[in-house]
């Protein structure tokens, strides 16, 4: 088998038949899908299941929900093929989508392809291009100087999809399940430091919807896991450092990330919560020797208490915060006239 394609689906009835479809129809017909039903509650399953019994390339696994990455390291597991890509239910992929890729890795003979992919909405927006930062093969030495740039800049190294890779490289590495945002880029980082050789392939054939229903990249502020964000922000750290390029360039963007996230954490945490949200993250920057700095009145002020363990103080300045900007809220509301 030379490819493996595997397919997550959690309530996605509106969009998984087009995707299998355009699976079923690839140039390169030797492959499995690998369809993960992850406990949807609509027709998803049935849709594929219905799918599966048309074309024996096919096969599908029924689970109790349990998230993406752990439907994703199911696949995984289930695995045959000698190159593994992943395919998210409610994207779309070009004919020779998968026909390209094999034969990037196959004449390169690198360890894995990177290709540049279309970002489309629901509604009338133009799609937008992620394209990838070099053509052709690349050490992965050559690619570590600016990771943190061109990932910052694009994102092109965090997206589970529009990938090729090894099943050697990853054999032994699973999404991590207590990430639920950004969890493709934490498996990646886990599969870089194995890797030597990457090919580039500049052809956009893949759509990526950006905004469906139940997509993991569209989550509202208040539904974001900062505590995890922030670790796994400790992860691109360690990442960085292990390999040798813990440089001025990368330095500079993970750090302000580290930042970003223990800010965030506390801002967006309840507001009873606030002293025990900051001692938690007080304690995780002061093991990790995170260096944080913010400008700012807010932001500023709240780092600091970050770094001095003050939480009472932190909340009393979270609550004037909302008080401040209730009224600012009632102002635009209730114009006074004039």
């Amino acid at each position: 088998m030379r490819v493996t394609i595997i397919v997550p689906v959690f309530n996605k009835e509106l969009y998984v038949n087009s995707v299998l479809s355009n699976i079923a129809d690839q140039t390169l017909a030797d492959f499995e899908c690998l369809v993960i039903d992850d406990g949807s509650t609509d027709m998803s399953g049935k849709i594929c299941d219905a799918f599966a019994a048309r074309d024996s390339r096919f096969q599908v696994f029924h689970i109790p929900n349990g998230g993406v990455a752990h439907a994703r390291n199911l696949g995984l597991e289930k695995a045959t093929g000698q190159y593994i890509t992943f395919v998210d239910a409610d994207d779309h992929i070009e004919p020779d989508y998968l026909q390209q890729l094999y034969a990037d890795i196959e004449n390169s003979k690198a360890d894995m392809v990177i290709a540049g992919l279309q970002k489309f909405w629901k509604d009338e927006r133009l799609p937008a291009a992620v394209e990838v930062p070099y053509r052709g093969m690349r050490q992965m030495a050559q690619l570590l100087p600016e990771f943190a740039a061109v990932q910052q800049r694009t994102g092109i190294y965090g997206y589970s999809c529009a990938k090729l890779v090894r099943r050697e490289l990853i054999s032994d590495i699973r999404f991590s399940e207590w990430l639920h945002l950004a969890e493709d880029f934490e498996f990646y980082l886990r599969v870089y430091p194995k890797v030597k050789t990457v090919f580039f392939d500049d052809q956009c054939k893949y759509y990526y919807l950006q905004e469906a229903e139940n997509s993991s990249t569209i989550v509202k502020d208040d539904n974001i896991d900062y505590m995890a964000q922030l670790k796994l922000n400790l992860i691109y750290r360690d990442f960085l450092i292990k390999i040798g390029y813990w440089n001025e360039k990368n330095r500079a963007i993970v750090e302000q990330m580290l930042t970003d996230y223990a800010f965030f954490t506390v801002f967006h945490a309840n507001r009873d919560s606030v002293p025990d949200v900051v001692r938690r993250v007080h304690n995780i920057v002061t093991e990790e020797k995170v260096s944080m700095t913010g400008k700012g009145l807010w932001r500023g002020s709240i780092l600091r208490c970050i770094k001095e363990d003050d939480g009472l103080k932190a909340k009393r300045l979270l609550e004037l915060y909302d008080f401040l900007r209730s009224i600012k809220r009632k102002s635009l509301y209730f114009p006074r006239n004039r």
